[in-house]
């Protein structure tokens, strides 16, 4: 499939199309089953190297990307439940209801997970914040395809409709992104940046948006954690710029005689 957009920004890396199906595509990369991974390290494949990646409920990477893929949620199930990932996600030990029942867990896992364990991503300031996050704030799917498929945009087919649009865009890319963006929606705010996981701001909260009457487009790789596992395949200035398909459409409709027409855009490669 072509894009407007994508001959405009002439970006280093695919643009990636989400969607869902219940055949599994040949020669896709996927998860070993019940493997505890991120799943972003995929998604850059696909980015940089133009493979597809595939995910069923048995490899979905981790309890984030579960949710973030629309298998559901594991935060109340795995790894000791919501009390486990509430400390997790704040303080760790020190902020667990229970310390000696989440010190055996954290002492139970591999070194890297326990180190974090037991201080805490601290993504959220207390427990109770963090199960608030989990239970009300983060958009939970559990849809009933068997698949969820990353593909690069310029390989769907004329009889696929993906559900959402992933950009990996640099700075400027980003700019004339929002820009286009703004150019058609109404009010301000087009773009939400999310407190989640990586994979949440490419799956869940783009899911979300795609509900809205006047969707937006979701910045991501806002994620300190999925960082580290894609730096060796995507740069440090890469972002990622989801946007529902029926956004997606109305931009690259406006892509033909919009902000990649206008001098300001134009100025920036002279």
């Amino acid at each position: 499939m072509k894009s407007i957009i994508v001959e405009a920004l002439k970006p280093n890396f695919e643009t990636v199309a989400i969607l869902r199906s219940n055949e599994k595509p040949e020669g896709a990369i996927q998860p070993l089953p019940g493997k505890y991974t991120c799943i972003m390290p995929f998604f850059a494949q696909v980015a940089a190297k133009g493979k597809t990646a595939v995910f069923d409920r048995e490899t979905y990477g981790c309890s984030g990307a579960k949710a973030g893929l629309g298998f559901g949620s594991a935060y109340g199930e795995e790894m000791g439940g919501y009390d486990t990932f509430s400390a997790f996600f704040s303080k760790g030990l020190d902020s667990a209801k229970d310390k000696e029942k989440y010190k055996e867990i954290a002492e139970n896992t591999n070194a890297h997970l326990r180190r974090k364990l037991l201080k805490g991503e601290r993504y959220q300031t207390s427990r109770e914040k963090a199960y608030k996050w989990m239970t009300k704030d983060l958009p939970v799917y559990n849809f009933t395809e068997k698949y969820v498929i990353l593909k690069p945009l310029k390989d769907v087919t004329a009889d696929e409709t993906p559900h959402s649009i992933i950009f990996a865009v640099n700075p400027i890319q980003l700019t004339a992104l929002i820009t286009l963006a703004g150019s058609i929606r109404e009010g301000i705010n087009d773009t939400i940046t999310p407190q989640g996981a990586a994979c949440q701001m490419i799956g869940a909260y783009v899911f979300h948006e795609s509900e809205s009457s006047n969707p937006r487009a979701v910045l991501g790789m806002l994620d300190l954690a999925a960082r580290k596992h894609v730096r060796g395949i995507l740069p440090d200035d890469i972002l990622t710029y989801a946007v529902p398909w029926k956004l997606f459409l109305a931009l690259e409709e406006e892509a033909k005689e919009g902000v990649f027409k206008s001098p300001i855009w134009l100025d920036l490669f002279e």
